[in-house]
């Protein structure tokens, strides 16, 4: 199975300081969505601290585009990922992206270039509007076999689901 894993900017409208989940969700919502998650996460042993904001990740997604430019995307995917769901890093913030950057092999001076020109905004912007032309609105989604989309965080069974009817189907996942 091959995956690729491309930026998708979920809330270009956040600012960078992010805007506050539970006035974005509304109490009730924020509830619901706080513990879906927790659940999940624990269903599958994932250390989650949620951030009370949602942030602005074009940052992120540039850093990441560089790094996959010097052939670092999976460590720094990687690294991307903990530093938010584990709490140790801001995503928003240069100077921690630049942190994470360094700690998986890259230029910092480079990386901060990038980040601050902005480098990757056509990459960004045109990989959010082909998720959209396609039905993607949410994180994470998955395509499988060109045909079945999965969105948003999804019980382990709903893979094995898509995968299974590729099989039955005599698709490639």
């Amino acid at each position: 199975m091959h995956v690729t894993w491309l930026p998708y900017e979920l809330h270009p409208e956040a600012p960078l300081e992010g805007i506050p989940r539970e006035a974005y969700f509304g109490g009730a919502r924020f509830e619901q969505i706080r513990k879906h998650l927790e659940e999940i996460a624990a269903e599958v042993g994932l250390t989650m601290q949620q951030r009370d904001v949602i942030i602005n990740s074009r940052r992120a997604l540039g850093a990441a585009e560089f790094a996959r430019e010097h052939g670092k995307f999976e460590a720094m995917h990687q690294a991307l990922f903990k530093a938010h769901w584990e709490g140790s890093g801001r995503l928003e913030d240069t100077d921690d992206l630049v942190r994470i950057g360094v700690g998986v092999g890259l230029d910092a001076t480079e990386l901060r270039k990038a980040i601050d020109e902005d480098r990757y905004a056509l990459v960004i912007d045109k990989n959010r509007a082909e998720a959209e032309s396609v039905g993607i609105n949410a994180i994470p989604a998955h395509i499988f076999g060109q045909r079945y989309l999965v969105l948003g965080a999804q019980p382990y069974e709903a893979f094995q689901q898509v995968l299974e009817r590729l099989r039955q189907e005599g698709g490639a996942g």
